[in-house]
């Protein structure tokens, strides 16, 4: 059991699903669902959840703050949740993640939180890559996403030069989370299987 933190958590659930074919977050793992576990497990540490989406009502039931985007502009794109919830978290540092992505490491998260406040951004490099919807901001970055959007900048690395970041290694998440399952989404109907077989893995 985690103390929790007095800092936000921002789930970006308002992806149209597209290659699903149906909405991820209310996907069943083990009768509940991602969206379900995913706040779950971020009350455990955060003071405060929110959620990111366009269709609040279907969200009622969670114990999260439910908040739209603000600029609406074009395309709907990740961009548009971070800025959405950097703007409305009452914290000034928050942890972002997506709505499909289940297998969440508690520890990880708690030790990338320990730099929350003194960077701009923390955020885990995996193979050469960042994991740019398993990170926190700082709501200092805000004017520097907002001119991203505006620019039609809208992949989130877009607005990482000059930043004061803190990266996290790939030794460093192994040692946290080593089955490295923190950073699996569910895109595609072959990944909810492989997302059901791993839980099912874990249980037993």
């Amino acid at each position: 059991m985690f103390a929790k933190m007095d800092l936000s958590a921002v789930i970006l659930a308002g992806g149209d699903s597209k290659r699903m074919g149906t909405n991820k977050a209310f996907l069943t793992l083990d009768n509940a669902c991602l969206i379900d576990r995913i706040v779950d497990k971020l009350a455990e540490m955060f003071r405060e959840v929110l959620i990111v989406t366009d269709r609040g009502r279907d969200f009622q039931h969670l114990n999260a703050v439910i908040v739209s985007d603000i600029i609406k502009q074009g395309e709907k794109n990740a961009l548009r949740g971070i800025h959405a919830g950097l703007a409305n978290a009452s914290s000034p540092a928050s942890f972002f993640v997506a709505c499909d992505m289940p297998f969440l490491s508690l520890p990880l998260i708690r030790f990338m939180s320990n730099y929350a406040l003194q960077y701009d951004a923390v955020i885990p490099r995996v193979e050469g890559h960042f994991q740019p919807l398993f990170a926190f901001y700082h709501r200092r970055v805000l004017g520097r996403v907002t001119r991203s959007l505006e620019q039609q900048h809208f992949k989130i690395t877009d607005f990482y030069a000059g930043l004061n970041m803190k990266e996290i290694d790939e030794e460093t998440v192994h040692r946290y989370d080593p089955g490295m399952r923190s950073f699996f989404n569910i895109n595609t109907r072959e990944d909810y299987e492989q997302a059901q077989n791993l839980f099912t893995r874990e249980k037993s």
